[in-house]
């Protein structure tokens, strides 16, 4: 089991998947309104900044993209990246500059450990120019200090994070709950912290 950790201002940071956001345009949330930010710290990484990024410009998606930029704006959402060297041939960059980025964690590099040879060698491109499972990496190395939110909770690096104490905190059970997004968030994160004593 790896470490969870805590931020140090009591706040809860949540992690969005680049899926949820359609799961949230579909049900019209306000993301500023639903995990305010007294009480919820916001971010996604790099990568699924990058699949955001990648989705086409045709008519049909324009609202959508649309939709996503204003949150990420209003909600405050900020953009994680690890620092690193340029990223070499065609594609975007992933690692942010130095003193533009944070140094990977010991947690992180081990989660990242595990999974690196069954789920990250030798990947093909995906349309967003990432790499298979690459997207999935980031937010599970993010879930060991952060609530991951997603809707693909299927075999890789997510479930890996998951068995090894991050936290991911499963979606498609949301709009059947009835529940405010903050009281889900907040719900699974006290029974997460119970069950793996973190």
């Amino acid at each position: 089991m790896l470490p969870y950790h805590h931020r140090p201002d009591g706040l809860i940071s949540v992690t969005i998947d680049s899926n949820v956001w359609n799961l949230f345009f579909e049900i019209n949330l306000d993301i500023a309104t639903e995990l305010p930010l007294d009480r919820f710290k916001l971010f996604i990484p790099r990568e699924v900044e990058i699949e955001i990024d990648a989705i086409p410009n045709r008519a049909d998606k324009l609202a959508l993209k649309d939709y996503i930029h204003t949150q990420i704006a209003t909600g405050q959402v900020q953009v994680t990246r690890v620092s690193g060297f340029p990223h070499e041939g065609d594609g975007p960059q992933r690692c942010g500059s130095f003193g533009f980025a944070t140094f990977q964690s010991d947690t992180e590099r081990k989660f990242y450990d595990l999974i690196r040879d069954r789920y990250l060698l030798g990947k093909t491109a995906t349309k967003s120019q990432l790499t298979r499972n690459e997207g999935d990496a980031a937010l599970g190395a993010n879930s060991f200090s952060s609530v991951v939110l997603t809707l693909d909770l299927k075999p890789g690096p997510l479930t890996v994070a998951q068995e090894n104490g991050g936290k991911i905190l499963d979606m498609r059970p949301f709009r059947k709950t009835g529940e405010d997004l903050a009281s889900y968030v907040t719900t699974y994160y006290g029974a997460s912290q119970m069950t793996n004593g973190s």
